[in-house]
C-alpha cells in the first residue's frame, strides 16, 4: 500500500500550528495524532513525563556605543531573565562561541555565531559572562530556540538571545561596544508525552521495530516540515501496518519535547529500559515534504544498512543521500542505550525553527516520494525471514554519540552505551 500522499499533507496542515513541548497546543496535537490511531482500530498510550517549559519570551538588543541602535531579538527559551531594565555591559565578538574564543570576558555581554555547547555554556558561567548574544544563519530570519535544561540545571542560568546574520554582521562591522541586553519570559516545569502504539508480530513478536518521529515543534512555530511531516509519515506507516501487520512487532512513537532536548526520547529509553534488548532497530522519520530538497538518510547502524540504502535508493531513483553519521534527534538516546537506527529526512524548504517553516513548499507528492521508501524499508525488515541486519553500531558513532550527549549537557552513565 503506497503512502497516501493527499491524506498526509491533509494531517500535516491540521498538526501545523505552535506546539511547543509541555504545552497545552503539544498536548491537543498529542491527542490528534492518538485520535487518528483509534479511528483505524489501533489502541494508543499516552506515556506522560516532566519538562521544563516556557511562555512569553521577549527579547532586545540596543547598541549604547559608539553608536545607538535597537534591534530585534528573540529569546533563547530557559535561558532565564534579565531585571526588567536588562544589563548593560561591553560586547565582545568571540567567534564561534566555543571555549577556545571564551577568555577576557568577565562582565561582558558576548557575541557569537553559536551558543558553544555545554562546555561553552559552563565556561561562560564560570569566566563571568553576564549574557549572550547568539547570531543566526544567513538568510534565516530569528530563530525560536531554547537551551537544554541539562545544561542551566546543571550551570544556572545565562540569559541569551538571538538575533539575525545581517545584525550580528552589522555589530562587528560597526565596531558596538557597549550594549544593552533585556530578555524576559516565564519558565516552569509541566508535562509532555509520547504516543505510543504497538502492532504486535504474527511470528516474531518479541523482536521490537521502534518507528519514530518527535511532533512538537519549537515556540510560536507551525513546524510543518519539523516535524508535522515526519508525524504524518509514521501515520501513513500505521495504517498500513494496522492492515498488514507483519512478522516482528512494530511499536510507533510519537515523541514530546525533542526541540528542548530529546526529552520524549530520554524519558522512552528510562521507561522501556527492560524492553530495550528486544528493540532490533529504529525508523526515524524527522523533517519531511519539501518540493525542493533532497532525500537523505543518517546511519547509525551497520555499515550494511548503508550498503542496502544505497541499493535501495539506486532501484527507487530519489537520489537518496545515505551516509554513516549521527542525527540530531530521537535516535541519540536509543543509540546511546545500542539501537541501531536510521533517520530519514527531505530537506531543503523554508529554515526550520524560524517563521518560515510552514506547510507553503510542502505537497502530497513529495510527502509521499520518501513516506514510500521509508514504508517500502521497513516492510523488507519487518517480514525478513531473518532479521536482515546486526544488531551493532560502529565505534566511530557510538563516539560521536557519546559527544553529542555531552555537548548537549547531560551527564553519561559510565558504560551505558554498552549494553
Amino acid at each position: 500500500m503506497p503512502t497516501d500522499g493527499d491524506r498526509a499533507l491533509d494531517f500535516l496542515k491540521k498538526l501545523s500550528f505552535p506546539r511547543l513541548g509541555g504545552s497545552q497546543e503539544e498536548k491537543k496535537a498529542a491527542e490528534m495524532i492518538a485520535e487518528e490511531l483509534r479511528s483505524i482500530g489501533l489502541e494508543p498510550r499516552l506515556e506522560e513525563f516532566e519538562v521544563w517549559s516556557y511562555a512569553n519570551p521577549y527579547a532586545k538588543v540596543e547598541v549604547l556605543e559608539p553608536y545607538t541602535a535597537e534591534i530585534e531579538a528573540s529569546a533563547l527559551g530557559l535561558s532565564g531573565s534579565t531585571p526588567p531594565g536588562g544589563i548593560e555591559a561591553p560586547l565582545k565578538y568571540i567567534e564561534t562561541g566555543t571555549v577556545e574564543f571564551i577568555n577576557d570576558v568577565e562582565g561582558c555581554i558576548t557575541l557569537a555565531t553559536g551558543n558553544g555547547g555545554a562546555k561553552g555554556y559552563e565556561r561562560s558561567k564560570k569566566k563571568g559572562v553576564l549574557g549572550r548574544i547568539l547570531i543566526g544563519r544567513q538568510g534565516a530570519g530569528l530563530f525560536n530556540l531554547a537551551v537544554n535544561s541539562f545544561q542551566f540545571e546543571r550551570f544556572g542560568k545565562l540569559p541569551s538571545a538571538w538575533i539575525r546574520y545581517e545584525d550580528g554582521l552589522d555589530l562587528i562591522r560597526k565596531g558596538a561596544t557597549k550594549v544593552r541586553l533585556i530578555v524576559s519570559q516565564d519558565e516552569f516545569k509541566s508535562m509532555s508525552r509520547n504516543v505510543v502504539v504497538d502492532i504486535p508480530g504474527t511470528s516474531e513478536p518479541e523482536e521490537i521495530i521502534l518507528i519514530g518521529a518527535h511532533y512538537d515543534s519549537v515556540y510560536d512555530i507551525d513546524g510543518a516540515h519539523d516535524n508535522a511531516a515526519g508525524s504524518a509519515t509514521i501515520l501513513e506507516m500505521a495504517r498500513h501496518f494496522a492492515a498488514h501487520p507483519a512478522r516482528r512487532t512494530l511499536r510507533f512513537v510519537w515523541f514530546g519535547t525533542e526541540e528542548l532536548g530529546l526529552k520524549g526520547s530520554w524519558a522512552y529509553i528510562e521507561r522501556h529500559a527492560d524492553e530495550l534488548k528486544k528493540h532490533v532497530f529504529m525508523v526515524n522519520v524527522d523533517v519531511a515534504g519539501s518540493i525542493i530538497g533532497t532525500n537523505n538518510a543518517s546511519v547509525m547502524a551497520s555499515d550494511k544498512v548503508l550498503n542496502y540504502l544505497d541499493v535501495m535508493g539506486k532501484e527507487y531513483g530519489i537520489g537518496l543521500s545515505a551516509r554513516s553519521s549521527i542525527y540530531s534527534g530521537d535516535c541519540i538516546p536509543l543509540g546511546y542505550k545500542g539501537v541501531p537506527s536510521v533517520t530519514f529526512a527531505r530537506g531543503g524548504g523554508g529554515p526550520i525553527h524560524t517563521k518560515a517553516d510552514t506547510a507553503c513548499d510542502i505537497d502530497a507528492k513529495h510527502l509521499a516520494m520518501l513516506g514510500d521508501f521509508v514504508l517500502d524499508f521497513t516492510v523488507r525488515m519487518a517480514n525478513s525471514v531473518t532479521f536482515p541486519f546486526p544488531r551493532e553500531i560502529p565505534e566511530s558513532i557510538r563516539r560521536q554519540t557519546r559527544e553529542y550527549i555531552e555537548n548537549a549537557g547531560k551527564v553519561l552513565d559510565e558504560g551505558a552505551d554498552k549494553k
